[in-house]
């Protein structure tokens, strides 16, 4: 049975078509994101991380997850006596991503997939990068949801006193607000979004 690839991203969830380019684990859209084919079960009980949320960062890397990523979290991971979040880094986008351990698992099958492909169509396999996306931390919260964030990660993004957390469907990106507008190519609504958060705040860069 033919597998379709998909491409999921901020906008949600397509076909591939002839503007994907072909990556070392599939396709890839433009800017470098998995496009995977949809596998694994339990993905239509998920719930998916949306909404925008500024949050102070201190001089320790700790910070709280917004409640409703928490929410999302905690229903994914299969109660709210499960509170941890895996956490790692876009390289591709420069952020950092959270998500819960069910997405991990997905995750990892869906390049599984993009891997046998990639061998059966005698295409070159880019392990060192499939290894990078697989290199992430499993960081524990507080009722509150306080975390601490991974301090290679939190140096690598960027991310100094504010984080800018931003649901994208099966993950939520984090971002350093500095390094978020200053990205020509970026996504221009997330960069309005992070601009609006810093203005109800009073935070200036």
């Amino acid at each position: 049975m033919a597998i379709t690839p998909l491409i999921s991203n901020h906008r949600g969830t397509h076909l591939v078509t002839n503007r994907s380019q072909p990556g070392p684990f599939g396709w890839l859209s433009a800017r470098g994101r998995l496009c995977a084919p949809l596998l694994g079960t339990g993905v239509a009980d998920r719930d998916l991380f949306q909404g925008f949320t500024l949050q102070a960062v201190d001089a320790k890397g700790r910070v709280s997850i917004p409640a409703d990523l928490r929410t999302v979290l905690e229903h994914n991971n299969g109660g709210p006596e499960n509170r941890l979040a895996l956490i790692g880094r876009d390289s591709a986008l420069g952020c950092l991503v959270g998500y819960d351990t069910a997405w991990a698992r997905e995750r990892n099958e869906r390049l599984n997939a993009l891997t046998r492909i990639a061998e059966e169509e005698g295409r070159a396999i880019d392990l060192a990068a499939r290894r990078r996306d697989n290199r992430v931390e499993r960081v524990a919260y507080d009722p509150s949801g306080r975390i601490v964030l991974p301090a290679y990660e939190r140096d690598k993004a960027g991310i100094a006193n504010w984080a800018f957390f931003a649901g994208d469907g099966d993950q939520f990106q984090i971002w350093a607000p500095a390094r978020l507008l200053a990205d020509t190519a970026g996504d221009e609504d997330l960069q309005d979004r992070c601009r609006y958060a810093m203005k109800l705040k009073g935070v200036a860069l």
